[in-house]
């Protein structure tokens, strides 16, 4: 049985497609799987190899231009060049592995793999991470075989080929999240609030800036109610670590954290981005979050964090109009309260899909079946 999988070179994607490889490696273990990412993905691929074992291949990155006519001046011609050669390594993928299934996690990559996998007639997947569907999913929805959800779809969008799966996540986060263990002994002293900023996979550099400013604010009482846990990304470490130290805060920094089943345990509450994958992971846990949708990318995580918003389970900050008082009004609300954070993490556990990888592999079974019928 072979497999080949496309995800874009971000973690928002290529996440989701690991944790839906190792759910379906653990059914199928015999089976080839072949993940096709961006060459921008290579730091992904390195830190997944340590996780999981698949064969890997990288086309030319080709972000679609924006929709605006000058954007699509400038950038239009080299686009359709490498949006060409994606299509040609794309077939030539397709003639050397052979699959049996194509499954497509979203952006530009996986617009050129499942559309020629479905003009080779090859049983075709596609998973969409956000409330509303990215531009190469919205177009791939007339060809793919069948389409998943991590949301619940409106009902003028129900049709046959659609199904809320909800979004794939590591079992190790999903085991993680049923036994409720924090280190032992503790990591910070009891009687804080442990606050974990998380600004995604790749850091967030304004969110960061946002942050440090409201701790300008903070009295030594207010400090003394808090420890704090930051994910920075690797071009902020250095200097939010001593930022810290020089603010006499008692805090753990991490350039990148792989082992998040280690670190959402260890928070109270959460400051993050609102990319799908963080909102699941939040659910996942209940961990109460005040999120700063990311303001561009076709407003993907403003959907996010407003569906999640809706359902009383985090409170949603944009980041333009925000202040570093208004950040700390909304953090030490949740600090001063249990019940508030309480009322929110059940809100947030009743969103969550701790078997999304499991019915995700549900779907590529019921694509594979007729072939393998067919074969015996």
């Amino acid at each position: 049985m072979k497999i080949i999988i496309f995800a874009g070179p971000t973690g928002g994607h290529f996440f989701p497609a690991l944790a839906f490889v190792e759910c379906f490696q653990k059914r199928h273990p015999k089976a080839r799987i072949l993940l096709v990412t961006g060459v921008r993905g290579r730091s992904l691929v390195e830190k997944a190899k340590n996780q999981i074992e698949t064969e890997y291949e990288f086309l030319p990155d080709f972000p679609f231009p924006r929709s605006s006519r000058l954007d699509f001046l400038i950038r239009g011609v080299p686009f359709l060049l490498k949006l060409a050669q994606a299509f040609l390594k794309t077939e030539k993928i397709l003639t050397n592995f052979k699959p049996e299934l194509a499954v497509g996690f979203g952006s530009y990559l996986a617009f050129p793999g499942i559309l020629a996998s479905v003009r080779r007639k090859i049983p075709s997947l596609i998973h969409e991470q956000n409330r509303i569907l990215g531009r190469a999913n919205r177009w791939l929805t007339r060809c793919a075989g069948r389409i998943a959800l991590s949301f619940e779809p409106p009902a003028p969008l129900v049709f046959p080929r659609l199904a809320p799966t909800g979004l794939p996540l590591r079992s190790a986060l999903v085991r993680s999240a049923a036994q409720k263990k924090r280190a032992e002994p503790p990591i910070f002293p009891s009687g804080r609030v442990r606050i974990l900023l998380l600004g995604g996979s790749q850091g967030s550099h304004s969110l960061n800036r946002l942050w440090a400013a409201m701790l300008q604010l903070l009295s030594d009482e207010e400090k003394s109610k808090i420890a704090v846990i930051h994910i920075t990304g690797e071009k902020d470490f250095g200097w939010v670590e001593t930022m810290y130290l020089a603010k006499g805060i008692q805090a753990l920094a991490f350039s990148f954290q792989e082992r998040m089943e280690e670190v959402y345990p260890e928070a109270d509450l959460a400051v993050t981005r609102a990319g799908a994958s963080t909102l699941f992971e939040l659910a996942l846990f209940g961990l109460p979050a005040v999120v700063f949708p990311y303001p561009y990318a076709e407003g993907h995580q403003e959907e996010n964090a407003h569906y999640f918003e809706k359902e009383g389970a985090v409170v949603r900050l944009s980041e333009r109009s925000s202040t570093p008082v208004r950040l700390k009004e909304q953090v030490f609300e949740l600090v001063s309260s249990v019940a508030l954070r309480n009322r929110m993490s059940k809100n947030l556990e009743r969103l969550a899909r701790p078997g999304a990888s499991e019915r995700l592999v549900d779907l590529a079974e019921e694509l594979l079946l007729p072939r393998e019928a067919c074969l015996r």
